[in-house]
């Protein structure tokens, strides 16, 4: 006998199928982001100095924007930096289904209630089996000339979360040495010193000999620009220990474990810029020979690709595009390229700084691929479009989010 179906009921149907598609994407699809939260500290604390304390209503606000965020955006993985309040980022999260939390620093207190140096966390939906800090290797800080007391700028957390269909993954949250200068030298040192008049004895015919004064001092403005010089490049070389020295943690952790890989947090500089080169490394760009002092001499191009390949970490921007943008209306991936959205400003300059980088599981082009990137996005609204009201206390960088899809 026929069942009349009225109106209601088919709407009913209708949703009831649409909430099924909905359980079954998010099953299969999988969403990573990466957010700097500018600053998140609970008043009363501060952070840096005494005057920087949230009121109430303006730390209320900073936490409905990220909760907003998270309730939009529906992140599975979240990997945080610039956290001072671990606590109230714990349960905001929490609030958005992210019940799993690892943090594995705390912030540097300076002076009662004063604090500096925030760390980096990461919440996910899925369970976190494993949390470890990653530390350098003290052999390879001595092999690069670096102090014995060298250290990561900020830890760099390492947790290890089950994701659904895919299994045991690892993922590090990172925020790299900043291009602040940060180097103040003793006057003292800028000092000229009187020269010995015989040095200058058989010099060539227009050198001059005269030396300044003893006690003359730079101008202040040659003082600044030398500590500025200086300072970026220290900060430039820490950067790129940091990144080289986590590769190589990264490695060894793969060789041992064989986890796919996702590298995420503020990279504080491009990837396209040397400092970070070590990060994304490639087969390719190794001489011959260093291949053959390595034994891998007698391997054929194509198995000497299949294990590099396997160590190999990629920006989830350009699998994006590779895999889902080269038959666009542009017809090339170098156009996607040249417009990426910036994730942090600096007056009108745009830079791209913050990253989320995946091992070859998740490389479309590679055949044991497990899963690959189907959508990205730069989360920057607050930034170019802000209004005061629902982004005054938000964040001075864009978060990005990858989306990874299952492969059939």
């Amino acid at each position: 006998m026929a069942h009349n179906i009225d109106v209601d009921e088919l709407d009913s149907m209708a949703a009831a199928v649409e909430h099924n598609d909905i359980a079954q994407m998010r099953v299969a699809n999988i969403k990573i982001a990466s957010i700097n939260l500018f600053n998140f500290i609970e008043p009363p604390l501060a952070y840096y100095d005494f005057e920087n304390i949230y009121s109430h209503g303006q730390w209320q606000k900073k936490c409905q924007w990220l909760s907003e965020f998270l309730a939009h955006r529906q992140p599975d993985i979240v990997g945080f930096q610039e956290v001072f309040s671990p606590e109230p980022l714990k349960r905001i999260a929490s609030e958005q289904g992210l019940v799993h939390f690892a943090v594995i620093d705390a912030p540097t207190l300076i002076s009662d209630y004063i604090y500096r140096s925030p760390v980096v966390a990461l919440a996910s939906r899925y369970p976190i089996v494993e949390i470890s800090s990653v530390e350098p290797d003290a052999r390879l800080v001595a092999a690069m000339g670096l102090s014995s007391e060298f250290a990561f700028s900020r830890k760099v957390l390492r947790a290890t979360v089950e994701v659904p269909h895919i299994g045991k993954c690892d993922f590090y949250v990172v925020h790299f040495k900043s291009k602040r200068a940060g180097l103040a030298l003793e006057p003292k040192l800028f000092e000229h010193q009187p020269l010995e008049p015989k040095r200058f004895e058989n010099q060539p015919l227009g050198f001059d000999n005269s030396a300044p004064a003893a006690s003359m001092k730079l101008h202040s403005e040659t003082q600044l620009l030398t500590e500025q010089a200086l300072g970026r490049w220290a900060s430039t070389m820490q950067r790129g220990a940091e990144a080289a020295l986590l590769f190589n943690g990264i490695l060894v952790r793969r060789q041992a474990s064989k986890h796919p890989v996702i590298v995420m947090g503020d990279f504080n500089d491009s990837l396209t810029m040397g400092a970070l080169d070590a990060l994304t490394i490639q087969g390719e760009s190794l001489h011959s020979n260093d291949i053959k002092a390595a034994g891998l001499g007698h391997l054929s191009d194509a198995a000497l690709a299949a294990v590099f390949a396997q160590y190999q970490l990629k920006d989830a921007y350009e699998l994006f595009i590779e895999a889902n943008l080269r038959d666009s209306l542009t017809g090339n991936t170098a156009y996607h390229r040249d417009n990426r959205a910036a994730t942090h400003y600096y007056g009108p300059k745009g830079s791209v700084l913050d990253y989320i980088l995946l091992s070859s599981e998740f490389d479309a082009s590679h055949g044991r691929s497990l899963a690959q990137v189907v959508d990205y996005q730069t989360c920057d609204r607050h930034l170019i479009r802000p209004e005061y009201e629902r982004d005054a206390y938000s964040t001075d960088h864009a978060p990005v989010i990858v989306e990874l899809a299952l492969r059939s």
